[in-house]
């Protein structure tokens, strides 16, 4: 384990957000919060909802990859408060949910276990070690995703 994964480590843990090494990098578990990890055009329409709001992550290929090609690879992850995300839309709309003490997901510093480098769009400092809550009665999924052009 380097320092700088011990450091992310011990910072994650002491906000109350469990964290372990793993050979690819650092694992959070999905226990205080839900992960949405969800494909790159519609992350970005989600981040572009909520800016700030919520500790966001990408995993995504090396730059240098990306500009010889499309990347379809990229994902964002967002941590939602936990049972606001319903499993089924979450399903409907491409994405994946992480949710509870099995779940863990690859966090800043390191990659992803297939390689991918993750790294935080918006911190979990700038978003004050919270994940999002709903803060109204169209707050959902759903309306995140409202304004996506489907095919």
């Amino acid at each position: 384990m380097t320092a700088r994964v011990a450091r992310a480590i011990a910072e994650y843990t002491a906000h109350g957000w469990p964290a372990q090494p793993r050979p690819w990098g650092v694992a959070l578990q999905a226990l205080r919060f839900d992960v949405l990890e969800i494909a790159s055009p519609i992350g970005a329409i989600i981040h572009h909802r909520l800016l700030t709001r919520v500790p966001t992550a990408t995993v995504r290929p090396p730059w240098w990859s990306m500009l010889l090609g499309p990347g379809d690879r990229m994902r964002w992850m967002f941590l939602f408060a936990p049972g606001f995300l319903d499993p089924d839309q979450v399903a409907r709309d491409g994405g994946r949910l992480h949710r509870g003490p099995d779940a863990w997901v690859p966090a800043p510093p390191g990659h992803a276990p297939d390689g991918l480098t993750v790294g935080w769009v918006v911190p979990p400092a700038q978003a004050r070690w919270r994940p999002y809550e709903p803060d109204g009665v169209f707050d959902s999924l759903g309306w995140l995703l409202r304004s996506r052009v489907r095919p």
